[in-house]
């Protein structure tokens, strides 16, 4: 199913195609782009076509983006869970700088200057469908402590929407993971004050058969449409629950996959049920798990491929950004697993080694972005940058975004690294990567020094891409030593210079009982 050097030259051809017909456009219609981005949850880096190392995925719209568009090969999200990476592309800017750095630190500070707030200002419209996962919630102890609540069911409505996504910047939302969205407009776009709207039982039970991802593409599709129809542009953050848990994705999407024997045949186990916990619909044997990532993927895929045919439909596709991400890598354990996988990378979600921080991020503007595979590292943080130089802004001229505008290194228009260094820190593990080489220090004092490089997306040999499982702190002395300096000065910089709470005591012994760490 890897179908990349195939798909390059099918989307070379389509964005020739664009391009041509863009030069006869008049000044008039140089508008604005409307911006979209779509991000998955949870989603490993392997499970693109274009880096799937198995043969596994299916994934043709998505693939679509990725081959008339850029497939970036060293992107990396600001950390490796859900609260503290969407608070980073949310606002364009590293959250540990506003101390929100793991899942329990929010809610998102109430003075944050979002991306759509921004772009709000250059005339577009605003909206929000999916998962927000920025407000407050039962595991926000701090916030809760500090406002006198004892429990989230406690907290007052004007607490609780000084936090929603109408409070940074968006005009239209529909905030929610399953059946229930705190909305200001349904699935057929009708308009009313902002209400919790349970599609099981809305309009007589109507929508109770659909599937969560459906619900999500269904509001994406309405209020893409309305927006086309309006002469101002829009900006979309699409953010898909999935293929995070719950798996219970039904029937009509894991048909649509490879059976869970085609799987067993692949290597997954089918014999054991050995993966159950609250966020499953049953338990699983790994066969059954991988099927249900599979499954969520799908169901996600199909939504951009209507999204995608909806702007073809209205000639909108040539003046239509769309970015494409993961928040965070697959969670790998017996008990969080989603059935995506990170591979060919070490780690999984809830730590930054580059299974847990190495994502997927494509960026589609035909017309504008050739057709490529760009290998040199960027950010979630950049989507934002992006989306306000796409506006008519200078992202660089602003002190509270800390992504890069990389159209101009995508056209060639600028050559050489967007960034010189790439930063996180989750809990009490940072890090910093610059080129091929890639710091982490531990709070304990463990320094690692990795070459995180890959020839092709879709071609890793284990004889001799090593990856994370070659320290070599002490064969690179020198470029230790750079990266280390970069990095103290960054995280001392940070409102808390540094963290003592975390999952793993030791990054060495973590490494060596996983995938046998060694030195060189």
């Amino acid at each position: 199913m890897n179908r990349r050097i195939t798909g390059l030259l099918e989307g070379a051809i389509f964005t020739s195609l664009v391009f041509l017909m863009g030069s006869t456009l008049s000044a008039q219609d140089q508008q604005k782009p409307n911006i979209i981005f779509i991000v998955t949850d949870d989603h490993g880096y392997n499970d693109l076509e274009a880096t799937d190392l198995r043969d596994e995925v299916d994934l043709p719209n998505i693939h679509r983006l990725s081959t008339q568009g850029a497939l970036m090969t060293q992107a990396y999200c600001t950390a490796p869970q859900c609260v503290p990476s969407r608070a980073g592309i949310v606002s364009g800017r590293y959250q540990q700088k506003f101390k929100l750095e793991r899942n329990g630190e929010g809610p998102l500070p109430s003075e944050t200057k979002s991306i759509a707030s921004r772009l709000k200002t250059f005339g577009y419209r605003t909206g929000h469908v999916g998962k927000w996962h920025l407000d407050p919630n039962r595991k926000t102890t701090g916030w809760l402590k500090g406002k006198g609540y004892k429990k989230i069911t406690n907290a007052t409505e004007a607490d609780l929407a000084a936090y929603k996504p109408q409070s940074f910047g968006y005009d239209e939302y529909a905030e929610g993971v399953s059946s229930s969205y705190w909305s200001n407009f349904d699935v057929k776009g009708k308009p009313f004050k902002p209400t919790t709207v349970n599609y099981r039982k809305y309009q007589k039970g109507q929508h109770k058969k659909k599937y969560r991802l459906q619900i999500q593409t269904e509001l994406a599709l309405n209020f893409i449409n309305r927006g086309l129809d309006d002469s101002d542009p829009f900006f979309l953050y699409l953010a898909y629950y999935g293929p995070h848990s719950p798996l219970d994705a039904p029937e009509s999407l894991t048909t649509q996959v490879l059976s869970v024997e085609e799987l067993e045949k692949r290597g997954f186990d089918n014999t054991k049920k050995s993966y159950a916990n609250k966020n499953y619909a049953r338990p699983y044997t790994e066969a059954e798990v991988r099927q249900q990532g599979l499954a969520l993927l799908k169901g996600i895929d199909n939504g951009v491929g209507k999204i995608y045919e909806l702007l073809k439909e209205k000639q909108a596709l040539e003046n239509t950004i769309i970015i494409f991400m993961s928040d965070n890598g697959a969670p790998i354990g017996v008990k969080a697993w989603d059935g995506s996988l990170n591979t060919p990378w070490y780690g999984s979600k809830g730590i930054i080694f580059e299974g847990g921080s190495r994502i997927p991020f494509i960026v589609h503007w035909p017309g504008v972005v050739p057709p490529q595979l760009y290998s040199r590292g960027v950010s979630t943080l950049d989507a934002g940058a992006m989306a306000v130089a796409a506006a008519g802004g200078f992202p660089e001229k602003d002190p509270l975004l800390d992504g890069v505008d990389l159209i101009p290194f995508l056209k060639g228009d600028v050559q050489g690294d967007p960034h010189q260094y790439l930063y996180q820190r989750y809990a009490n593990t940072a890090s910093v990567v610059s080129g091929q080489y890639k710091f982490m220090r531990h709070q304990n004092g463990e320094e690692l020094l990795f070459d995180v490089s890959m020839g092709k997306p879709g071609a890793y040999d284990p004889k001799k891409d090593f990856h994370e499982a070659i320290n070599l702190i002490d064969v690179k002395p020198e470029r230790a030593k750079e990266l280390r300096s970069a990095l103290l000065k960054w995280t001392s910089a940070l409102p808390i210079p540094e963290r003592t709470d975390g999952y793993h005591d030791s990054l060495v012994e973590f490494g060596e009982k996983r995938w046998n760490l060694r030195k060189k």
